[in-house]
């Protein structure tokens, strides 16, 4: 459990207006994911389990298509971890995901797991060691 993975540019613990600074890299990404695959990943990323609740609330930095109260929350599986808004993100503009959580998804038939209460504090503890060693 210990060694949950950063979920691309979403696996960043980070403000709104620190987000707002990656755009361009956000931008990259756009239209990776074919539309008719779009859903079902959304769909995994908005079952993730809650790790870190945050009350912040996110807007689109593309286009204003959507916001997000809690937005910039992380949420896992308990391989990855990634914002909740990463869903949005995913499901309006098609933006990329690494090629190993397509497959991971994929194995689980996009279908999150849920996490016990000592994986969500495993995965915590993980996240603040990362913190701890490098800025997320």
């Amino acid at each position: 459990m210990t060694n949950v993975a950063p979920l691309g540019i979403f696996g960043r613990i980070a403000s709104q207006s620190a987000f707002l600074e990656r755009a361009d890299e956000l931008r990259e990404g756009v239209d990776v994911i074919p539309e008719k695959e779009r859903g079902k990943i959304a769909g995994y990323l908005r079952s993730g389990t809650p790790i870190i609740a945050l009350m912040g609330f996110s807007e689109d930095v593309l286009g204003n298509q959507f916001s997000r109260s809690g937005g910039t929350a992380i949420v896992s599986d308990g391989r990855f971890f990634w914002r909740l808004d990463a869903a949005d993100y995913v499901e309006h503009y098609g933006i990329g995901v690494p090629e190993e959580f397509i497959s991971y998804g994929d194995s689980r038939q996009w279908v999150a797991p849920v996490l016990s209460r000592e994986e969500v504090a495993a995965v915590d503890r993980h996240l603040l060691e990362l913190r701890r060693i490098r800025a997320l």
